[in-house]
């Protein structure tokens, strides 16, 4: 079993004055953000976290709002946890949510910003991949990059640069929470900070990653734009 947490701790300048993407709602009524993790494998999963601001928190209610999400989609093993301030990156924001909630194991990193599906995530590293050519849309420039060997090894992870026609579909899996937060550690004052940095310091360290594949990846950057 994991744990799965879903970071949603950027503040940017415009959230002052509407609700930010992940929080909105389709058009059958779900959030985006716990839409985002619906295509997961839930009988592998024991706690989920979604981790939010206490601004976006107080000024839209959305505490009362997810648990309305969670009774929706039968979520009862789903929290919420609460952060003061802003976080740097992604990275902190996971930091933060394990030692919040003093977090062991086995953690699934899942972006509130897409959808994609699988059956089957195994407790060890890895990195939820998609191949390029089978978007109908491409923007290349804002997504990482992972090289996969023959044998099916990670190899590689770098952010905006084409080296492989696998991009990271933004699913990460650390076999030890505790681990994630010493590479954590180790690179916070690296800036920006992107997971993908955690990664590559891990491959350094002769850390083994796996390729984690998927299926009906939706990027909603598009979507998010017309619900504006």
């Amino acid at each position: 079993m994991m744990t799965l947490i879903v970071p949603i701790a950027a503040d940017h300048a415009d959230y002052a004055r509407k609700l930010p993407s992940p929080f909105k709602y389709d058009d059958e009524g779900t959030m985006f953000c716990v839409k985002a993790i619906t295509g997961l494998p839930m009988s592998e999963i024991s706690e989920i976290y979604f981790v939010i601001l206490r601004e976006h928190e107080e000024r839209f209610m959305l505490s009362e709002q997810l648990s309305m999400q969670f009774r929706k989609h039968k979520l009862t093993n789903a929290h919420v946890t609460i952060l003061d301030n802003p976080t740097s990156s992604q990275a902190e924001t996971v930091a933060q949510a394990i030692r919040i909630n003093n977090i062991e194991g086995v953690v699934f990193i899942k972006d509130a910003d897409c959808y994609f599906s699988t059956d089957e995530i195994l407790p060890q590293n890895g990195v939820a991949i998609y191949a390029l050519e089978n978007l109908p849309i491409v923007d290349p420039q804002h997504k990482s990059y992972v090289a996969v060997d023959d044998m099916f090894y990670v190899t590689n992870i770098i952010e905006k640069r084409v080296v492989s026609h696998f991009f990271s579909a933004g699913g990460y899996c650390f076999e030890d929470a505790g681990e994630f937060c010493h590479y954590y550690d180790k690179l916070k004052d690296y800036t920006p900070l992107y997971l993908s940095h955690i990664i590559y310091s891990m491959l350094l360290d002769k850390k083994i990653f796996r390729p984690i594949e998927i299926d009906d990846y939706k990027d909603w950057s598009v979507k998010y734009a017309m619900h504006e």
